[in-house]
């Protein structure tokens, strides 16, 4: 019989420290694409005007709910389930360094131009507001990529998110989107990017940068 155990703990301490020097040498390796720094700055201050643009709807990352259909907070702002993808698309555009301004935010979204998922379901289709799906060259997965993000992005409070306070759903926003809190890994090793210490050493690297 196995006994109850937190399985980490059974990997030797050498090993462990193998696999932080590996993400130590991933986060500084000139091969690991990122945006430039001001990119990153861009994109900050475009979330940072999103967010408090009560007329444009936040991407709410929930897997239980149908991807791109508006819900509408107790506030009166619009919320939308989504997947990664809206993530990816926005990491996508940081690379290669567009700087949109939040009129193209607001015109991508009146013309259903921001991915909100891989795929949609067939009951999602009928309730979706917003129908775009990833595809290349927003699609980082078909390129051999796993995005990952720094911060967690998940919603752990399982009140509606109608009902939920909507300066929790704006932070929520802001980790999903900010490509300032993503970072790519191998999609052969993207187990990997889920793991604490190297989402640790990312941290560091992106607080130097």
């Amino acid at each position: 019989m196995i006994k109850t155990t937190n399985s980490i703990d059974t990997i030797p301490d050498k090993d462990m420290q193998l696999l932080r020097q590996f993400a130590r040498a991933w986060s500084l390796n000139e091969a690991r694409p990122r945006p430039k720094k001001a990119t990153l700055n861009h994109w900050n201050t475009l979330i940072a005007t999103w967010i408090e643009d009560d007329s444009l709807p936040l991407f709410i990352r929930k897997g239980s709910l149908r991807r791109g259909q508006n819900y509408e907070h107790s506030t009166g702002r619009f919320l939308i389930p989504v997947d990664n993808s809206p993530a990816q698309w926005a990491f996508s555009l940081a690379l290669l360094g567009e700087n949109p301004t939040i009129q193209d935010i607001r015109s991508k979204l009146a013309n259903d131009q921001i991915p909100i998922a891989m795929i949609l379901k067939t009951e999602e289709k009928k309730f979706a507001h917003l129908k775009c799906t990833l595809t290349s060259p927003a699609n980082l997965n078909s390129k051999g990529w796993k995005l990952g993000h720094i911060e967690g992005v998940g919603l752990s409070d399982r009140t509606p998110i109608t009902e939920q306070p909507i300066e929790n759903l704006k932070q929520h926003f802001v980790k999903l989107m900010s490509p300032s809190n993503m970072f790519l890994m191998p999609l052969e090793l993207a187990g990997l990017a889920e793991i604490p210490m190297v989402v640790e050493e990312m941290r560091k690297i992106a607080t130097l940068d």
